[in-house]
């Protein structure tokens, strides 16, 4: 008997759909939280050894980053709306739908990457002069981002590639594939940076070409399982050529999340605008601040993505309340894990800040950056759930409108109110960065509890199966293996 090419996506769609709550959120995390603390790996790798070329270096990628991610997060919004689609035509049984979506989105992922890729790459220099970037970095800075934006097409690939994957509930593969990636990164970084065994000594340079180089790789090994065919998706020529009725869903579902995504990018070059005011030290340490919060939010977006398969999956399946349920249980998880997380990392502080720089002043600012600003990490994680029910289910713009008062109102705003006017310097930046998390959080929980969200946006033209409810029991579904 031959085998149905979607057993695949029914057996994901069976335990993301009956399966017990807080089991099936860690079952689809854990490989998501292992990816990303490898993806922390190689930014830390980087941190690390561009810290041995001193502080200037060490600030180029910091300041970079924020315009980079003012690209990036165009191509991660659409992204997440393949997410969306992708899990709710699973959800509602609609396999084929789910196919050719995952088609179209990477070929409107290459389309959109292209037009990016050559824009950033001609404004980014004066970008980084209007954002007041110190003249012992900006050079630096202007080398390193040119060589990431040349690479934009193969990352916008790979977000693709993840999106579908994780929008069926497979996010084994993409950790797999994206450890392989790490690791590679991990062993060209200081080739690069500093021209071991024959390699060109292209210092900050280097640093940017092995992420290229290692996300390419990433980028090719996902393509070719879906043109062999994978987890019941097969990726066709012609499903590559979006067809209308799925660009105009994913502009309507995407569009906001990358106005978000955007917004928090540009905000977030403006905020580096602010701190770079403050001199290079502080630049530095606020650089290798984000880079240790990171690692406790590797846990925040494992969960997030699990989040959003899972709320995805049952509004496609029509199980508004469990996926009411589904939100209100993964908040309550990610508080206690940030939570932990936060106590550790304030305990070891002075010691992680040791790990990247000798410098003293940097160690002690950084001491007083996390005691300042750890408090509020716990409600990120709330608001970071939230932003998962959001895209799962669909509807973003108010979830849109609340990130965008986080960043812009209470993290710039109260930014130059502390720092600049009440002349707090940077504690004023730290204060307010606190602050922003609390409220932000705060809002977030306000708006789930409204249920305005719990309504498909799928729209379904015929059907290849009822859709009916699965009568589970929870106990016996085990771990999914």
């Amino acid at each position: 008997m031959a085998k149905n090419p979607h057993s695949d996506m029914m057996k994901y769609r069976e335990r993301i759909i009956g399966g017990s709550i807080i089991r099936t959120t860690l079952w689809l995390a854990w490989p998501i939280i292992l990816g990303n603390i490898i993806n922390i790996s190689y930014n830390l790798v980087d941190t690390f050894w561009l810290g041995k070329l001193g502080k200037a270096s060490l600030a180029a990628p910091t300041v970079s980053w924020p315009l980079i991610m003012l690209f990036y997060s165009i191509g991660m919004g659409f992204s997440f709306a393949g997410i969306t689609l992708v899990s709710q035509y699973v959800g509602a049984g609609e396999y084929r739908l789910a196919s050719r979506s995952a088609g179209h989105l990477l070929g409107f992922m290459l389309f959109l990457s292209l037009i990016l890729s050559g824009t950033g790459f001609s404004l980014s220099p004066i970008i980084l002069k209007l954002m007041g970037v110190p003249q012992d970095v900006l050079p630096l800075a202007i080398n390193y981002i040119s060589v990431i934006f040349a690479g934009i097409p193969i990352a916008f690939l790979g977000f693709g590639f993840n999106a579908i994957l994780s929008g069926i509930g497979d996010t084994r593969t993409p950790t797999i594939l994206g450890a392989i990636s790490s690791g590679i990164n991990v062993v060209l970084d200081p080739l690069f940076i500093f021209g071991w065994y024959g390699f060109p000594e292209l210092g900050v340079v280097g640093a940017a070409v092995a992420t290229v180089i290692s996300r390419a790789i990433l980028s090719v090994m996902g393509l070719v399982l879906l043109a062999r065919g994978f987890r019941g998706l097969k990726l066709y020529p012609g499903d590559l050529i979006f067809e209308s009725w799925w660009l105009k869903k994913v502009v309507v579902i995407g569009t906001p999340i990358s106005i978000q995504q955007s917004a928090n990018s540009l905000g977030f070059v403006v905020m580096m605008g602010l701190v770079s005011r403050l001199g290079t030290a502080i630049i530095a340490t606020y650089g290798i601040g984000i880079r240790i919060i990171d690692i406790i939010q590797a846990f925040t977006w494992g969960i997030m993505r699990a989040t959003t398969v899972m709320i995805g999956q049952n509004i496609g399946a029509e199980r508004y309340d469990r996926a009411e349920k589904i939100a209100y249980e993964n908040m309550k998880l990610m508080f206690t894990i940030l939570s932990l997380g936060a106590l550790l990392i304030f305990l070891f502080r002075a010691q992680l800040f040791q790990v990247f720089i000798n410098d003293p002043q940097v160690i002690e600012e950084g001491s007083r950056f996390l005691a300042i600003f750890l408090p509020s990490i716990p409600f990120f994680g709330i608001f970071f759930i939230v932003g998962a029910v959001a895209r799962g289910s669909g509807h973003n713009l108010a979830f849109t409108i609340i990130s965008i008062i986080r960043l812009w109102a209470l993290r710039i705003g109260l930014t130059y109110v502390f720092s600049i006017l009440m002349g707090m310097g940077s504690t004023g930046v730290w204060v307010a960065m606190t602050i922003s998390n609390i409220g932000a959080g705060l809002l977030a929980l306000a708006w789930v509890r409204m249920g305005t969200w719990k309504k498909r946006v799928i729209e379904l033209p015929h059907r290849r199966m009822p859709v009916v409810p699965l009568r589970i029991d929870e106990e016996k579904i085990g771990d999914g293996k």
